[in-house]
Protein backbone atom coordinates (compact mmCIF):
# COMPACT_ATOMS: atom_id res chain seq x y z
CA UNK A 1 0.00 0.00 0.00
CA UNK A 2 2.61 2.67 0.72
CA UNK A 3 4.41 1.72 -2.39
CA UNK A 4 1.15 2.44 -4.25
CA UNK A 5 0.95 5.62 -1.88
CA UNK A 6 4.48 6.52 -3.28
CA UNK A 7 3.82 5.89 -6.71
CA UNK A 8 0.55 7.95 -6.93
CA UNK A 9 2.62 11.17 -5.22
CA UNK A 10 5.25 10.40 -7.86
CA UNK A 11 2.58 10.61 -10.52
CA UNK A 12 1.03 13.88 -9.03
CA UNK A 13 4.21 15.52 -8.81
CA UNK A 14 5.31 14.67 -12.63
CA UNK A 15 1.90 15.87 -13.17
CA UNK A 16 2.26 19.36 -11.73
CA UNK A 17 5.40 19.42 -12.92
CA UNK A 18 4.31 19.29 -16.49
CA UNK A 19 1.77 22.39 -15.94
CA UNK A 20 4.23 24.36 -14.42
CA UNK A 21 7.09 23.83 -17.09
CA UNK A 22 4.26 23.77 -20.08
CA UNK A 23 3.65 27.47 -18.74
CA UNK A 24 7.10 28.09 -18.94
CA UNK A 25 8.71 26.75 -21.20
CA UNK A 26 6.72 24.95 -23.68
CA UNK A 27 8.80 23.04 -26.60
CA UNK A 28 12.26 23.26 -27.68
CA UNK A 29 14.76 21.12 -30.33
CA UNK A 30 17.99 21.22 -27.97
CA UNK A 31 20.06 19.89 -30.78
CA UNK A 32 18.62 21.01 -34.16
CA UNK A 33 22.01 22.49 -34.67
CA UNK A 34 24.27 19.34 -34.25
CA UNK A 35 27.05 18.68 -31.64
CA UNK A 36 30.08 16.68 -32.66
CA UNK A 37 32.46 14.25 -30.96
CA UNK A 38 35.29 12.54 -32.58
CA UNK A 39 37.49 9.35 -31.49
CA UNK A 40 40.29 11.07 -33.07
CA UNK A 41 39.48 14.69 -32.39
CA UNK A 42 38.73 15.44 -35.90
CA UNK A 43 35.21 15.79 -36.74
CA UNK A 44 35.54 16.42 -40.35
CA UNK A 45 33.94 13.88 -42.81
CA UNK A 46 33.31 13.54 -46.62
CA UNK A 47 29.66 13.20 -47.42
CA UNK A 48 28.93 11.19 -50.46
CA UNK A 49 28.68 13.63 -53.06
CA UNK A 50 32.72 14.02 -52.53
CA UNK A 51 33.20 10.18 -53.44
CA UNK A 52 31.22 10.86 -56.67
CA UNK A 53 32.70 10.84 -59.59
CA UNK A 54 31.49 11.05 -63.45
CA UNK A 55 33.50 8.17 -64.93
CA UNK A 56 32.65 5.15 -62.25
CA UNK A 57 29.57 4.67 -60.58
CA UNK A 58 29.54 4.59 -56.43
CA UNK A 59 27.54 1.84 -54.16
CA UNK A 60 24.86 2.74 -51.94
CA UNK A 61 23.81 -0.30 -49.45
CA UNK A 62 20.99 0.64 -47.29
CA UNK A 63 19.71 -1.76 -44.60
CA UNK A 64 16.92 -0.53 -42.28
CA UNK A 65 16.94 -1.38 -38.69
CA UNK A 66 14.43 -2.82 -35.66
CA UNK A 67 10.60 -2.19 -35.96
CA UNK A 68 8.46 -3.48 -39.32
CA UNK A 69 9.37 -1.90 -42.75
CA UNK A 70 7.81 -2.02 -46.19
CA UNK A 71 9.28 -1.20 -49.92
CA UNK A 72 7.86 2.54 -48.80
CA UNK A 73 10.91 2.43 -46.00
CA UNK A 74 13.03 1.51 -49.40
CA UNK A 75 11.94 4.02 -51.52
CA UNK A 76 11.79 6.60 -48.78
CA UNK A 77 15.29 6.18 -47.83
CA UNK A 78 16.69 6.23 -51.49
CA UNK A 79 14.43 9.35 -52.59
CA UNK A 80 15.94 11.32 -49.54
CA UNK A 81 19.60 10.99 -49.97
CA UNK A 82 19.14 11.26 -53.77
CA UNK A 83 17.35 14.33 -53.71
CA UNK A 84 20.35 15.98 -51.07
CA UNK A 85 22.66 14.98 -54.06
CA UNK A 86 21.14 17.17 -56.90
CA UNK A 87 19.54 14.28 -58.35
CA UNK A 88 16.34 14.61 -60.24
CA UNK A 89 15.26 11.13 -61.55
CA UNK A 90 11.94 9.08 -60.54
CA UNK A 91 12.96 7.41 -57.93
CA UNK A 92 11.60 3.74 -59.18
CA UNK A 93 13.11 0.83 -57.54
CA UNK A 94 12.52 -2.38 -58.94
CA UNK A 95 12.04 -5.24 -56.39
CA UNK A 96 13.96 -8.57 -56.35
CA UNK A 97 13.52 -11.22 -54.42
CA UNK A 98 16.23 -13.14 -52.59
CA UNK A 99 15.47 -17.08 -53.19
CA UNK A 100 14.37 -18.80 -50.18
CA UNK A 101 15.21 -16.13 -48.13
CA UNK A 102 11.99 -14.10 -47.37
CA UNK A 103 14.33 -11.14 -48.40
CA UNK A 104 13.37 -8.34 -51.53
CA UNK A 105 16.05 -6.32 -52.56
CA UNK A 106 15.19 -2.75 -53.91
CA UNK A 107 17.49 -1.34 -56.73
CA UNK A 108 18.17 1.27 -58.74
CA UNK A 109 20.82 3.12 -60.94
CA UNK A 110 20.56 7.07 -60.35
CA UNK A 111 22.47 9.89 -62.19
CA UNK A 112 23.70 12.89 -60.21
CA UNK A 113 25.23 15.85 -61.22
CA UNK A 114 28.83 14.57 -60.10
CA UNK A 115 28.45 10.81 -60.59
CA UNK A 116 26.18 7.78 -60.53
CA UNK A 117 25.05 5.88 -57.52
CA UNK A 118 24.09 2.45 -58.04
CA UNK A 119 21.87 1.71 -55.17
CA UNK A 120 20.29 -1.10 -52.77
CA UNK A 121 18.29 -1.06 -50.03
CA UNK A 122 17.81 -4.47 -47.96
CA UNK A 123 14.06 -5.42 -47.34
CA UNK A 124 14.67 -8.14 -44.20
CA UNK A 125 11.64 -7.08 -41.95
CA UNK A 126 9.76 -10.08 -43.66
CA UNK A 127 11.62 -12.55 -41.33
CA UNK A 128 10.49 -11.19 -37.78
CA UNK A 129 7.24 -10.44 -39.04
CA UNK A 130 5.65 -14.25 -38.03
CA UNK A 131 7.36 -14.25 -34.79
CA UNK A 132 5.94 -10.49 -33.97
CA UNK A 133 3.01 -11.84 -34.50
CA UNK A 134 2.97 -13.49 -31.38
CA UNK A 135 2.58 -10.64 -29.68
CA UNK A 136 -0.28 -9.02 -31.03
CA UNK A 137 -2.74 -9.91 -28.61
CA UNK A 138 -1.31 -7.41 -26.17
CA UNK A 139 -1.24 -4.71 -28.85
CA UNK A 140 -3.57 -1.65 -28.67
CA UNK A 141 -3.16 -0.29 -31.88
CA UNK A 142 -2.04 -3.53 -34.01
CA UNK A 143 0.87 -3.19 -36.02
CA UNK A 144 1.71 -4.22 -39.77
CA UNK A 145 3.05 -7.19 -38.31
CA UNK A 146 -0.25 -8.52 -37.24
CA UNK A 147 -2.19 -11.19 -39.66
CA UNK A 148 -5.84 -10.06 -39.80
CA UNK A 149 -7.10 -12.38 -38.27
CA UNK A 150 -5.56 -10.73 -34.98
CA UNK A 151 -5.90 -7.10 -35.94
CA UNK A 152 -9.70 -7.81 -36.06
CA UNK A 153 -9.25 -8.58 -32.33
CA UNK A 154 -9.38 -5.61 -29.82
CA UNK A 155 -7.00 -5.61 -26.34
CA UNK A 156 -9.41 -5.74 -23.20
CA UNK A 157 -7.99 -3.00 -21.39
CA UNK A 158 -7.36 0.41 -20.44
CA UNK A 159 -4.09 2.13 -21.59
CA UNK A 160 -2.60 5.70 -21.10
CA UNK A 161 -1.73 6.63 -24.55
CA UNK A 162 2.53 7.20 -24.14
CA UNK A 163 2.61 3.57 -22.41
CA UNK A 164 0.05 2.69 -25.50
CA UNK A 165 2.37 3.96 -27.56
CA UNK A 166 5.32 2.27 -25.62
CA UNK A 167 3.99 -0.84 -25.50
CA UNK A 168 2.89 -1.02 -29.10
CA UNK A 169 5.49 0.13 -31.28
CA UNK A 170 9.11 0.24 -29.42
CA UNK A 171 8.51 -3.07 -27.37
CA UNK A 172 6.05 -5.04 -29.52
CA UNK A 173 6.88 -4.10 -32.95
CA UNK A 174 10.97 -2.77 -32.75
CA UNK A 175 12.27 -4.37 -29.31
CA UNK A 176 11.12 -7.63 -30.60
CA UNK A 177 13.46 -7.37 -33.68
CA UNK A 178 16.19 -7.35 -31.36
CA UNK A 179 15.55 -9.78 -29.29
CA UNK A 180 14.72 -12.76 -31.67
CA UNK A 181 18.15 -11.46 -33.66
CA UNK A 182 19.74 -12.23 -30.07
CA UNK A 183 18.35 -15.55 -29.47
CA UNK A 184 17.89 -18.47 -31.53
CA UNK A 185 17.20 -17.14 -35.11
CA UNK A 186 19.87 -15.24 -35.16
CA UNK A 187 22.10 -17.69 -37.39
CA UNK A 188 19.08 -18.51 -39.93
CA UNK A 189 18.64 -14.32 -40.26
CA UNK A 190 22.64 -14.19 -40.05
CA UNK A 191 22.78 -16.33 -43.02
CA UNK A 192 19.96 -15.33 -45.10
CA UNK A 193 20.95 -11.70 -45.07
CA UNK A 194 24.47 -12.94 -46.32
CA UNK A 195 23.04 -14.30 -49.00
CA UNK A 196 20.91 -10.46 -49.53
CA UNK A 197 24.71 -8.65 -49.10
CA UNK A 198 26.27 -10.88 -51.84
CA UNK A 199 23.14 -10.52 -54.49
CA UNK A 200 23.00 -6.88 -53.91
CA UNK A 201 26.41 -6.05 -54.87
CA UNK A 202 26.58 -8.94 -57.30
CA UNK A 203 23.82 -7.08 -59.15
CA UNK A 204 23.95 -3.73 -57.64
CA UNK A 205 21.81 -0.79 -58.72
CA UNK A 206 19.89 -3.84 -60.65
CA UNK A 207 22.69 -4.32 -63.14
CA UNK A 208 22.88 -7.93 -64.41
CA UNK A 209 24.86 -10.84 -62.61
CA UNK A 210 24.34 -14.31 -64.67
CA UNK A 211 27.15 -16.17 -62.42
CA UNK A 212 27.51 -17.36 -58.78
CA UNK A 213 26.64 -14.14 -56.27
CA UNK A 214 29.85 -14.63 -54.38
CA UNK A 215 32.10 -14.91 -57.36
CA UNK A 216 30.34 -11.75 -59.04
CA UNK A 217 30.70 -10.02 -55.57
CA UNK A 218 34.84 -10.81 -55.04
CA UNK A 219 35.57 -9.65 -58.47
CA UNK A 220 33.86 -6.33 -57.95
CA UNK A 221 36.25 -3.44 -58.61
CA UNK A 222 37.78 -1.96 -55.46
CA UNK A 223 38.10 1.08 -57.03
CA UNK A 224 34.16 1.83 -56.58
CA UNK A 225 33.71 2.97 -53.43
CA UNK A 226 30.48 0.85 -51.27
CA UNK A 227 28.65 3.73 -48.86
CA UNK A 228 26.87 1.70 -46.11
CA UNK A 229 23.56 3.42 -44.77
CA UNK A 230 22.21 1.57 -41.93
CA UNK A 231 19.76 2.02 -39.22
CA UNK A 232 19.94 0.55 -35.33
CA UNK A 233 20.12 -3.01 -35.79
CA UNK A 234 20.42 -3.02 -39.01
CA UNK A 235 24.00 -1.98 -38.58
CA UNK A 236 24.63 -4.76 -36.20
CA UNK A 237 22.85 -7.00 -38.52
CA UNK A 238 24.41 -6.07 -41.84
CA UNK A 239 28.06 -6.28 -40.03
CA UNK A 240 27.92 -9.25 -38.21
CA UNK A 241 26.59 -11.23 -42.42
CA UNK A 242 29.54 -9.26 -43.75
CA UNK A 243 31.96 -10.62 -40.81
CA UNK A 244 30.49 -14.41 -41.46
CA UNK A 245 31.23 -13.84 -45.53
CA UNK A 246 34.60 -12.68 -44.57
CA UNK A 247 35.67 -15.50 -42.26
CA UNK A 248 33.69 -17.89 -44.54
CA UNK A 249 35.61 -21.71 -45.09
CA UNK A 250 33.80 -21.40 -48.44
CA UNK A 251 36.71 -19.53 -50.92
CA UNK A 252 34.41 -17.67 -52.96
CA UNK A 253 32.10 -16.24 -49.99
CA UNK A 254 35.32 -15.57 -47.81
CA UNK A 255 36.93 -13.15 -51.26
CA UNK A 256 33.43 -11.80 -51.38
CA UNK A 257 33.18 -10.30 -48.15
CA UNK A 258 36.63 -8.81 -47.59
CA UNK A 259 36.80 -7.30 -50.83
CA UNK A 260 33.37 -5.99 -49.75
CA UNK A 261 34.52 -4.63 -47.26
CA UNK A 262 37.66 -3.61 -48.61
CA UNK A 263 35.73 -1.45 -50.88
CA UNK A 264 33.56 -0.01 -47.85
CA UNK A 265 34.86 3.67 -47.37
CA UNK A 266 31.89 5.41 -45.59
CA UNK A 267 29.48 3.94 -42.95
CA UNK A 268 26.46 5.90 -42.10
CA UNK A 269 24.54 4.51 -38.90
CA UNK A 270 21.54 5.97 -37.08
CA UNK A 271 20.36 5.41 -33.84
CA UNK A 272 23.47 2.78 -32.98
CA UNK A 273 22.63 -0.07 -30.78
CA UNK A 274 26.05 -1.58 -31.08
CA UNK A 275 26.83 -1.14 -27.18
CA UNK A 276 23.86 -2.45 -25.53
CA UNK A 277 23.39 -5.51 -27.83
CA UNK A 278 27.14 -6.38 -27.62
CA UNK A 279 26.30 -7.33 -23.88
CA UNK A 280 24.34 -10.27 -25.29
CA UNK A 281 27.86 -11.52 -26.93
CA UNK A 282 29.52 -10.81 -23.12
CA UNK A 283 29.67 -13.16 -20.05
CA UNK A 284 29.48 -11.76 -16.55
CA UNK A 285 32.99 -10.85 -15.98
CA UNK A 286 33.16 -9.13 -19.22
CA UNK A 287 35.03 -11.24 -21.38
CA UNK A 288 33.60 -12.78 -24.51
CA UNK A 289 34.47 -16.48 -25.84
CA UNK A 290 37.41 -16.69 -28.08
CA UNK A 291 36.53 -16.48 -31.85
CA UNK A 292 35.55 -19.99 -33.72
CA UNK A 293 38.36 -20.25 -36.71
CA UNK A 294 35.51 -22.07 -38.15
CA UNK A 295 33.36 -18.35 -38.14
CA UNK A 296 30.81 -20.32 -35.98
CA UNK A 297 31.02 -17.42 -33.10
CA UNK A 298 30.07 -13.46 -33.27
CA UNK A 299 32.01 -10.91 -31.93
CA UNK A 300 30.99 -8.09 -29.84
CA UNK A 301 31.06 -6.06 -32.38
CA UNK A 302 31.71 -7.23 -36.02
CA UNK A 303 32.61 -3.71 -37.62
CA UNK A 304 35.86 -3.28 -34.92
CA UNK A 305 36.52 -7.17 -36.57
CA UNK A 306 36.46 -6.52 -39.66
CA UNK A 307 38.36 -3.07 -39.60
CA UNK A 308 41.28 -5.24 -37.77
CA UNK A 309 41.87 -7.63 -40.27
CA UNK A 310 41.15 -4.83 -43.06
CA UNK A 311 44.31 -3.47 -41.80
CA UNK A 312 46.58 -6.71 -41.31
CA UNK A 313 45.83 -7.53 -44.97
CA UNK A 314 48.25 -6.75 -47.14
CA UNK A 315 48.35 -3.21 -48.16
CA UNK A 316 46.15 -2.08 -51.01
CA UNK A 317 47.12 -0.34 -54.14
CA UNK A 318 47.65 2.87 -54.40
CA UNK A 319 44.87 3.32 -56.96
CA UNK A 320 41.91 1.88 -54.42
CA UNK A 321 39.06 3.78 -52.90
CA UNK A 322 39.86 1.38 -49.59
CA UNK A 323 43.65 2.46 -49.24
CA UNK A 324 41.53 5.41 -47.67
CA UNK A 325 40.87 4.52 -43.71
CA UNK A 326 37.49 3.69 -43.19
CA UNK A 327 35.17 6.59 -41.37
CA UNK A 328 32.16 5.75 -39.20
CA UNK A 329 29.42 8.41 -38.81
CA UNK A 330 27.06 7.75 -35.93
CA UNK A 331 23.67 9.69 -35.38
CA UNK A 332 22.19 9.94 -32.34
CA UNK A 333 19.16 11.59 -30.38
CA UNK A 334 19.84 11.58 -26.73
CA UNK A 335 16.08 11.26 -26.35
CA UNK A 336 16.08 8.23 -28.20
CA UNK A 337 15.92 4.95 -25.94
CA UNK A 338 17.34 2.64 -28.23
CA UNK A 339 20.55 4.53 -29.08
CA UNK A 340 24.18 5.13 -28.23
CA UNK A 341 27.11 7.35 -28.72
CA UNK A 342 30.29 5.67 -29.47
CA UNK A 343 32.65 7.96 -28.92
CA UNK A 344 33.33 7.23 -25.10
CA UNK A 345 32.08 3.82 -25.18
CA UNK A 346 34.76 1.02 -25.54
CA UNK A 347 34.13 0.60 -29.28
CA UNK A 348 34.83 4.48 -29.99
CA UNK A 349 38.66 3.45 -30.21
CA UNK A 350 38.06 0.16 -32.17
CA UNK A 351 37.74 2.46 -35.37
CA UNK A 352 37.91 6.28 -36.37
CA UNK A 353 33.79 6.87 -35.58
CA UNK A 354 32.17 10.50 -35.46
CA UNK A 355 29.43 11.11 -32.91
CA UNK A 356 26.94 13.26 -34.63
CA UNK A 357 24.04 14.72 -31.73
CA UNK A 358 20.52 15.49 -33.21
CA UNK A 359 17.61 16.44 -32.09
CA UNK A 360 14.89 14.54 -34.21
CA UNK A 361 11.89 16.12 -32.91
CA UNK A 362 10.47 18.64 -30.46
CA UNK A 363 11.33 17.96 -26.25
CA UNK A 364 8.18 19.38 -25.19
CA UNK A 365 8.12 21.25 -21.65
CA UNK A 366 12.18 19.58 -21.48
CA UNK A 367 10.42 16.65 -20.65
CA UNK A 368 9.46 14.47 -23.26
CA UNK A 369 10.52 13.44 -27.07
CA UNK A 370 8.28 11.39 -28.39
CA UNK A 371 9.99 8.01 -28.32
CA UNK A 372 8.52 7.01 -31.72
CA UNK A 373 9.67 9.75 -33.65
CA UNK A 374 13.41 10.26 -31.48
CA UNK A 375 13.98 6.52 -32.45
CA UNK A 376 12.72 6.85 -36.27
CA UNK A 377 13.45 10.51 -37.05
CA UNK A 378 16.57 9.83 -38.55
CA UNK A 379 16.12 9.92 -42.84
CA UNK A 380 12.96 12.15 -42.36
CA UNK A 381 15.54 14.85 -40.72
CA UNK A 382 17.04 17.38 -43.35
CA UNK A 383 19.94 17.45 -41.36
CA UNK A 384 20.93 14.09 -41.87
CA UNK A 385 20.32 13.66 -45.12
CA UNK A 386 22.40 16.62 -45.56
CA UNK A 387 25.52 15.51 -43.73
CA UNK A 388 25.10 11.95 -45.26
CA UNK A 389 25.12 13.76 -48.56
CA UNK A 390 27.62 16.74 -48.27
CA UNK A 391 29.52 15.79 -44.95
CA UNK A 392 30.93 18.19 -42.38
CA UNK A 393 31.86 20.58 -43.21
CA UNK A 394 29.32 20.81 -46.10
CA UNK A 395 31.19 19.85 -49.35
CA UNK A 396 31.41 22.67 -52.10
CA UNK A 397 30.36 19.72 -54.62
CA UNK A 398 27.05 20.19 -53.07
CA UNK A 399 24.05 22.26 -54.73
Amino acid sequence: MRLVSRSRSFAARVALALVMAGALAGCSTPYKSPAFASSSGNTRFEGIVDLLEPQRPLDLLFVHGMCTHDELWATGAVTNIYAALGGTEKVELQPVEVEDTGIRLYQQTLSTPRGPIRANAILWSPLTAPLKARLCYDQTDKSKACPPAEAEKAYPYQRAQLNRILKDTILNDCLSDAVIYQGQSRDQINERMQRAVLQAVATSGGQRSDGNAAVAAAAMDESIPLVVVSESLGSKVVFDALFKLSVSSVPAKRAAGQRTFDRTTLVFMGANQVPILALGDTMLDGTIKSLSTDGSSYPRDALAELVASRKARAPFKAASVAAAPLRVVAFTDPNDLLSYILVPSPWGKSYDVVDVVVSNDNTYFGLVELPTTAHQGYRENSTVRRLVACGNPTSGKCQ
